[in-house]
């Protein structure tokens, strides 16, 4: 684990570029990777296939503090919710907005609009695009 790049030589290694090899740095200042992108799946297949099932946002671990609101063609919110994590606080393609469907019911195919605002080191930022939902 100490011989950083692999040589058998672990006294050689500067991970972080300051000059000092690892051994004798007291301080680790590796660069801290890069937190994973936030993107927003743009296909919804709630069929009970497995894929696709619910809207999935690739690094919601990321966006803290979330809010997500997705809206029908008409401007009808038809889903609020906070806290969404890919796990269980998801939109399946039920609507829990207001709609004239029951809780229990699917939405119809067709294009939706969200809003997913997050906080994020660059502050509170705001993503909103098209998705589509299919059966």
């Amino acid at each position: 684990d100490e011989d950083a790049d692999g040589d058998g030589d672990p006294t050689n290694d500067d991970t972080d570029g300051d000059g000092t090899p690892d051994y004798l740095d007291p301080i680790d200042d590796t660069p801290e990777p890069e937190p994973e992108a936030i993107v927003v799946n743009q296909m919804v297949t709630p069929n009970g296939d497995g894929r696709n099932d619910f809207l999935f946002i690739r690094g919601v671990e990321n966006a803290l503090n979330n809010t997500l609101r997705i809206y029908n063609r008409w401007g009808i919110a038809v889903y609020e919710g906070q806290g969404y994590n890919n796990i269980n606080n998801v939109f399946d393609g039920r609507s829990k907005g207001r709609s004239t469907l029951s809780v229990n019911d699917f939405l119809p195919s067709g294009i939706y609009f969200y809003i997913f605002e997050y906080d994020s080191n660059q502050g509170r930022i705001t993503d909103s695009d098209y998705f589509y939902i299919s059966k």
